[in-house]
């Protein structure tokens, strides 16, 4: 595990974080001191400077040549007697020391760095220049102190750069902790799934990062598969229920026309029966295809911006002549530019479905209509009928493939018309919600669309 640690890829990035981190600290801390020095030198070189220009203006002010040397050793003297005096202080006249806390030096002139006292002495910074003839003046000041101060100021420096590293190392041994204990629980569900306990899920935070994001999108993902899995569990169970009847029955024909035929008459009639089972049992195939090949996104690339308005003109043109052929007054009213995103042929289909089931599940004479409107941001469908309705214990179970109620089996049909349509209103992020008429039925199709310029409530 301790191992691990030091392999994820939390901590290495953040010893590389940690890495930049201090290589700025470090580089900021060099900065920072040479500044400081810098700072402290000219400050020294300043005062150096001043009491120099001082002696200089006391050794000019007096008149004799004597009378000068004399006024500037007093200057000199007088810093040294100061309290405070830490000026070093020299004034010479060739090699003869005349006044100051210095040994006889060679002159130089301007700014000058000296080591001063025995071989491991303290250096100096001042200045030195010639007051006049022969006569020599050098003033400065022990670095001793300012060194004192750039080593106090590198020893903080160095204990913040130990700690900064601490906290980095720490960080980093902490976030890949973290980090193992998160990969280990959604391995582990992984794991888990892959053994058959579907249900499994990974613990998730309310955190929000990136790996409790991550999470929530595997069980996301998960309940999908697990609702795709329990349909196709329950697909299979309602195949081996619903296409055992019509395949039973096709085979009665065809063992009954082997035992009891007696001409070709008997014969071709039924097989033509045969042919019918048949073509009803490839629609019901067809109709589960066309499903699958939805609800898997495969229709995905016939998705284009249009107007709903205009799919379901195209569906009043068709179901207006077969709605007087079956007896059903038929009212139409839609609002006009209804903007959407969709494929045409598959809402013409759901459309479609709903009406079919509309007129296949009411009594002659019963009126069925076809009303659409929207709102900014959404488009309502409504395909209402006045027929026997649905109890609102069945209305979610008429989506299930194959599911037909008792009352609906002596009409024709397989039971996938209102499955096919829940699938493209999935497709297209709709929902169809089923209401009560009173009487009959209310088949309410929601969608998602853009804000409409005129907005017509239903």
């Amino acid at each position: 595990m301790r191992a691990r640690l030091f392999q994820t890829e939390a901590f290495r990035l953040a010893v590389i974080y940690a890495g930049l981190f201090l290589g700025s600290m470090a580089f900021l801390i060099l900065v920072i001191y040479l500044i400081v020095s810098h700072a402290l030198e000219a400050n020294l070189l300043r005062a150096s400077t001043d009491d120099l220009a001082a002696i200089q203006r006391a050794y000019q002010g007096g008149e004799r040549k004597n009378k000068a040397l004399h006024e500037a050793k007093e200057m000199v003297d007088d810093r040294l007697l100061a309290s405070d005096a830490d000026d070093l202080f020299l004034i010479q006249q060739g090699t003869r020391k005349l006044a100051g806390n210095l040994p006889v030096m060679v002159p130089l002139m301007g700014t000058q760095r000296l080591r001063y006292g025995s071989s491991d002495g303290h250096m100096l910074l001042g200045q030195g220049m010639f007051l006049g003839a022969g006569i020599y003046a050098f003033v400065g000041r022990d670095l001793h102190t300012a060194s004192q101060a750039e080593r106090d100021v590198l020893a903080a420096f160095a204990l913040v750069f130990m700690a900064s590293l601490l906290l980095a190392g720490g960080g980093g041994l902490l976030l890949s902790r973290s980090f193992v204990h998160k990969i280990d629980a959604i391995t582990a569900t992984c794991r888990s799934i892959m053994a058959g306990r579907l249900n499994d899920r990974i613990p998730a935070k309310k955190s929000r990062n990136e790996l409790d994001l991550l999470a929530g999108s595997i069980n996301a993902m998960l309940d999908r598969i697990g609702v795709l899995m329990e349909s196709l569990r329950q697909v299979s169970n309602d195949i081996a229920h619903d296409l055992r009847t019509p395949l039973a029955h096709l085979r009665y024909r065809l063992e009954s026309v082997r035992a009891d035929a007696r001409n070709t008459e008997d014969y071709a009639t039924t097989v033509d029966a045969a042919i019918a089972d048949c073509d009803q049992l490839l629609s019901m195939f067809g109709a589960l295809l066309r499903i699958a090949q939805i609800e898997a996104g495969a229709r995905q690339a016939g998705m284009q911006e249009l107007k709903l308005d205009e799919v379901l003109q195209k569906v009043v043109g068709l179901y207006e002549p077969m709605m007087d052929d079956t007896g059903h007054p038929f009212e139409a009213s839609f609002a006009r530019q209804l903007p959407l995103r969709g494929d045409p042929q598959l809402l013409f289909q759901l459309f479609a479905n709903l009406l079919d089931n509309a007129i296949r599940h009411t009594p002659k004479g019963a009126r069925i209509r076809l009303m659409a409107g929207g709102q900014p941001g959404c488009a309502n469908v409504v395909i209402a009928d006045e027929g026997p309705g649905i109890p609102e214990e069945d209305r979610q179970k008429v989506f299930r493939r194959f599911f037909r109620r008792d009352q609906s089996r002596a009409t024709a049909g397989s039971g996938l018309g209102l499955s096919l349509a829940a699938a493209i209103a999935d497709l297209h992020g709709a929902q169809i919600e089923l209401l009560d008429n009173s009487p009959g039925l209310r088949a309410v199709v929601k969608f998602s669309t853009s804000p409409l310029a005129a907005p017509q409530p239903i």
